[in-house]
């Protein structure tokens, strides 16, 4: 009976062992399963900024949504890549995500910079954003594109008005004739040579030294973006041309990564640019009213229209600039036209639908 008993005790001490040792291993298992993929976000705006919050939404949600598989480390004002190195940066894998301007890199995107063109779109952002997304991200020329620079736009983009900042304010679009002006580049270069300026690409951060010297006479710049650089120390005068805005940018991911991600991963980063453009169209219609009113307000900067005559004008070179733009790339065998009406049937489609809420 004795001996009956220390078999039995030896094989529950045996199975309780055996038992602990399985539950170790599951519990380090599943450890291992839900461990989350770190990855790295680089941009050159402050954390703080109207398009930092907006990053660090999407951040959050990306999280949130994929149950924290996804766990994203930001890099804000290019502590980790310089704003002119953002695109390879991401290409060479020191980091995952960046925020490049396509228009920034014409040799690597040629196509997707059109989206640049000025006049590009209306005074609503949604259309022009939601369509910006469906041509960077479907549009076979540009999605082809985008696959051969190793990049694909996962955040949609629109960099708000477009406006000319100068330290005085000018009679009329005439009286800046030679005069020289900070551009975003691709089309705009053309665009304002057509109205007798000269032209210059310079990245932001250069916006507000340049302005101070004299170095140039005016610059293309945005609320957002000025707002903070505290463009408005130096900047006192504004003037809104209505010419559209930048939506040739956003946050691009290295297409390797993105592709060795799980598919449901995959599907919500998608599904997430859509929620996106909807929250940020509106936010950022709401943030340059108080930012202009602040300027304004606070700073004594004086905020005005283009004339009507200066408009057609514009108008009527941005059509030459564009018509030039769309010469130069097929030329080259880039098919601009077929991108160009891809995006503008798209626009239509998402102005349609905005239209028909109102």
């Amino acid at each position: 009976m004795g001996k009956k008993l220390k078999n039995n005790y030896f094989l529950i001490m045996v199975c309780m062992l055996s038992f602990s040792i399985i539950l170790s291993t599951t519990c380090v298992s599943a450890q291992e399963a839900f461990k989350p993929i770190t990855l790295k976000f680089a941009t050159f705006v402050p954390a703080a900024s109207f398009f930092g919050k907006q990053n660090q939404w999407w951040i959050e949600q990306l999280e949130k949504q994929t149950g924290g598989k996804l766990k994203i480390e930001p890099y804000w004002m290019g502590s980790l890549v310089k704003v002119e190195d953002m695109l390879h940066g991401v290409q060479s894998g020191i980091v995952d995500f960046s925020a490049p301007a396509y228009s920034y890199y014409p040799s690597d995107f040629p196509l997707a910079m059109l989206l640049d063109m000025p006049f590009n779109h209306g005074e609503d952002y949604y259309p022009a954003i939601r369509a910006a997304l469906d041509t960077l991200r479907d549009e076979p020329n540009v999605k082809a594109e985008m696959e051969k620079a190793g990049v694909i736009n996962v955040v949609p983009y629109s960099s708000g008005a477009m406006l000319v900042g100068t330290k005085k304010c000018f009679d009329s679009i005439k009286s800046l004739k030679g005069a020289t002006i900070r551009s975003s580049g691709g089309g705009r270069i053309k665009f304002w040579e057509n109205l007798g300026l000269n032209p210059v690409f310079m990245g932001y951060p250069s916006i507000y030294e340049a302005i101070d010297r004299g170095t140039i006479n005016a610059a293309e710049i945005t609320w957002m973006l000025s707002d903070s650089f505290k463009h408005y120390d130096i900047i006192k005068c504004v003037t809104r041309p209505r010419s559209g805005s930048l939506i040739a940018n956003g946050v691009c991911m290295n297409l390797k990564v993105y592709n060795g991600l799980p598919k449901d991963i995959q599907r919500i980063i998608q599904k997430l640019n859509e929620d996106y453009a909807v929250r940020y169209a509106k936010e950022l219609t709401d943030v340059e009213s108080t930012i202009a009113s602040k300027w304004a307000k606070e700073y004594g900067v004086t905020i005005r229209y283009f004339s009507p005559e200066d408009y057609k004008m514009m108008t009527e070179a941005a059509e030459k600039a564009r018509e030039s733009f769309f010469q130069k790339q097929e030329a080259n065998g880039h098919p601009a036209r077929k991108v160009w009406d891809y995006y503008r049937k798209a626009l239509k489609k998402y102005e349609d639908q905005a239209a028909k809420k109102k």
